[in-house]
This record gives structure tokens, C-alpha cells and sequence, in this order.
């Protein structure tokens, strides 16, 4: 038993030698920003040099293209020169939807989407932008992952100059296939926000950083090097009388027909922030860096400012609090909310309090309606169908007239 000691514990040196040699080592993070955009007008084109882009971006995901979505495959034709300008790498995204993607004995079919992507490289390339990675954003049923590994071995094929990953979900994981995909694809981006369906008597965040770290440990069984996507955006959710949800509310103004209420999904900086504290950290060794959903434009109302994502990369807090100004006009006072901050915030509900004058009249603007007035106060609450203040937005809640001018008036938010 003595003899064998040594050379157990030589195999067990060894071992562990391999087990080290092995291992991955956290390299810190890099960042890149999503793109998402299915036109470009002068000020968006404009807005690429002005030179705000958060120091820290070194890479712009630029989408060319949406297929599958229940309307004709459709090109965006982004503008390469002021792209290539920034500086950043610039590489190359196609939305896929399983609308047409899906169905008869070739699912998934993904050659619309595919074709998209192809004709984005050719003319990002054409136009002197060295695109080497291209990204498919295809929500694929579990039980198809398998064949989706197939389409992009086949299109990896045929376009060997090219870095193919794909997005993925956290319902992946668990799945048949999903080993064979991550081993197919070149990398993967993990997509851990707006993983639920809104629900109007179960709401969830938009991301949870408890549950996004969660799926962020399951994917690093997979041994694979990979993204994350954290959000920068905000939706409003629709929903019926009943309570069925609708649909969401992006960068439009319109809400789905028939909605009564709304739900506000918006990325919370406080758990964006802890996530990617969490990410830098280096627990999470085989997280090569982050993708950012999305980097905003002139005109954004549900998206963090460029400005208030640097903030989040450098690890400021995001100021969360809007301002109140009262206009008074003799004894008649027009009251104003406006969101200083560079996230989209909720409406307010406003509360005016007085002294001594009586009550005459009041009215709400859009987005509040107007509660009982009490004795010497007046309060104007949230409309069930409101949605959010534009970062930098100022909007009239509503007008107030009393007997006579009141040195005591002022404005206040409840329950901010």
C-alpha cells in the first residue's frame, strides 16, 4: 500500500492539472448593442455621428432584415458609411418569426431568413464594412432544435468566412437538441429578459436578476462560451376587460384594439445593474460579454437615453423621479410632470394641496383622469390605459382653479 502511494497521488496531481488546464477563465466582458432598427430616417442616420456612444460598446448588432412575421420577408437597408465611422465592429442580425419559418416537412424553414441575411453581408461588404459575424434571432419550438442545428450547420456550409450565432432562450436549455445547437453554432447569446407572457394577475418583471443568473448557470453547463442580453427598453402591455392579454405597446403610440388596462414592463436599472455586477464578477467564467437590447435613437420614448446606458456600464444609479411645476395663472394653475432622468418613467399620480381657497374646478389631461377632491386637496390619478413619460418629456397633467390665489399651493406624487 506504501508503494502505491506516490503513484496515486501523481495521478491524482495530474488529474487535477488537467482539471485546472481545463477550466475557463473569466476574461472580463465586452459590450455590443443591438441595432433594431426597420428603417432609417435622416435623424437616425444623423444620430450615428454625434459621437455618444458609450465608450465601453465595442460592437454594434445591426438587423437586415425580418422574415416570418406575418407579412412579406422584409430588407432594412442600414446606412453602412456612418456605420463603418464609429468605429465599432459591426456585424449582422436577422429576426426570423415561425409564422412562415414553420409548418410542412422542411421545418423550420429558415431560407427566407437565411437569404436575408446573406444579401445584408453582401452589401454591408460592398460598402467597405468587414462584417465576420452574423447573428439568426429565431424563437425555434424546443422540439425542433435539432433541425435547427441542421439549417445552421448547412448555412455555416455554404458562408465558412462567417461567425454564425444564434440567440437563445432559457426554455432551451433543458431541451433535446440544445447541446447539438450551442456545439453547431460558433456562440449563442442568452436571452434572459421578457421571458413570460404578460399575465394581468401575476405580473412579472421584465427581468429578474435572481432568475436571469439562474439560467446563466444552467447555460455554463453547456461548456460553451456565450453572450447575455440585457434590456435597455420598456413595453407596455395591453389587455381586455376580461383580462386576456393583447399584445405590447413598443416605440408606437397606438395600444392594441380593446385595451382597457395596461401593464408596465420596463427594464429596471436596479436589476439590470446587479446582473451585470454579478456578470463582472467573474463567477460566471464561461460569459464572454454582454448584448445590449437596444441602443436608442432620436425619438425613442420607451428606451434608456445612450447616456443613461453609459451611466449603467460605468455603475451609476439612474436618477427614477420625475418633477413637478406648477403654472399659475391668477388662481387658475396648470400642473406639469416631466421626467428629467434618462429612463422612461411612469405617469405619476399628482397630488395638489392648498390652504385656505375653495375649490372651483379641475380637469385631466391624457394619461390621468381625476379623482374626488377632498378639503383643500385635489388628486389626479393614473388612467388604467396610461403609459410611460419619455425620458426628458414634459406633459400637463391637468388644470386646477380655485376661488382665489393660494401662496400654500403645491405639488406633490403619491406613492413614488
Amino acid at each position: 500500500m506504501r508503494r502505491l502511494r506516490p503513484f496515486l497521488l501523481a495521478c491524482l496531481c495530474f488529474c487535477a492539472g488537467c482539471r485546472e488546464e481545463g477550466s475557463p477563465v473569466f476574461q472580463g466582458l465586452t459590450h455590443a448593442a443591438y441595432v433594431w432598427r426597420q428603417g432609417w430616417d435622416a435623424a437616425a442616420v444623423a444620430s450615428l455621428s454625434v459621437g455618444d456612444l458609450p465608450a465601453e460598446l465595442g460592437e454594434l448588432i445591426v438587423l437586415v432584415g425580418e422574415c416570418g412575421l406575418g407579412q412579406p420577408p422584409r430588407a432594412v437597408y442600414p446606412p453602412w458609411a456612418q456605420l463603418k465611422a464609429t468605429g465599432r465592429t459591426v456585424s449582422l442580425a436577422v429576426r426570423i418569426g415561425t409564422r412562415s419559418a414553420l409548418g410542412g416537412s422542411q421545418e423550420p424553414d429558415l431560407s427566407e431568413g437565411f437569404a436575408l441575411l446573406q444579401a445584408g453581408v453582401a452589401a454591408a461588404r460592398a460598402s467597405g464594412v468587414a462584417v465576420r459575424q452574423a447573428q439568426v434571432d429565431f424563437d425555434c419550438p424546443e422540439r425542433l432544435l435539432s433541425a435547427y442545428a441542421a439549417r445552421v450547420r448547412a448555412f455555416k456550409a455554404t458562408n465558412q468566412d462567417l461567425t454564425v450565432t444564434v440567440t437563445a432562450l432559457p426554455s432551451w436549455l433543458d431541451a433535446p437538441g440544445c447541446a447539438e445547437l450551442f456545439a453547431t453554432a460558433d456562440g449563442f447569446t442568452l436571452q434572459v429578459h421578457a421571458t413570460q407572457r404578460p399575465n394581468a394577475r401575476s405580473p412579472a418583471p421584465l427581468l429578474s436578476s435572481r432568475q436571469a443568473l439562474a439560467w446563466v448557470e444552467r447555460a455554463q453547463r453547456f461548456g460553451r462560451p456565450f453572450r447575455v442580453a440585457l434590456p435597455t427598453y420598456a413595453y407596455v402591455a395591453g389587455f381586455a376587460r376580461s383580462g386576456t392579454f393583447l399584445g405590447v405597446q413598443a416605440e408606437g403610440r397606438e395600444l392594441p384594439a380593446a385595451t382597457v388596462r395596461t401593464q408596465l414592463l420596463p427594464a429596471d436599472p436596479t436589476e439590470v445593474a446587479t446582473t451585470l455586477a454579478a456578470l463582472r464578477s467573474g463567477r460566471y467564467p464561461w460569459v464572454r460579454g454582454v448584448d445590449w437590447f437596444r441602443l436608442a435613437f432620436p425619438g425613442d420614448r420607451q428606451n434608456w437615453t445612450r447616456a443613461g446606458l453609459a451611466q449603467v456600464l460605468k455603475g451609476e444609479a439612474l436618477a427614477a423621479r420625475c418633477q413637478l411645476e406648477p403654472r399659475t395663472s391668477g388662481a387658475l394653475v396648470d400642473l406639469v410632470v416631466v421626467n428629467p432622468t434618462p429612463q422612461p418613467l411612469a405617469l405619476p399620480v399628482v397630488r395638489v394641496r392648498w390652504s385656505s381657497a375653495s375649490w372651483v374646478g379641475a380637469d385631466a389631461a391624457e394619461g390621468w383622469t381625476l379623482a374626488d377632491a377632498k378639503a383643500h386637496a385635489q388628486d389626479f390619478a393614473v388612467d388604467p390605459r396610461a403609459g410611460f413619460l419619455a425620458p426628458g418629456e414634459r406633459r400637463v397633467v391637468g388644470w386646477l382653479r380655485l376661488s382665489a390665489v393660494d401662496p400654500g399651493l403645491r405639488m406633490e406624487t403619491v406613492g413614488e
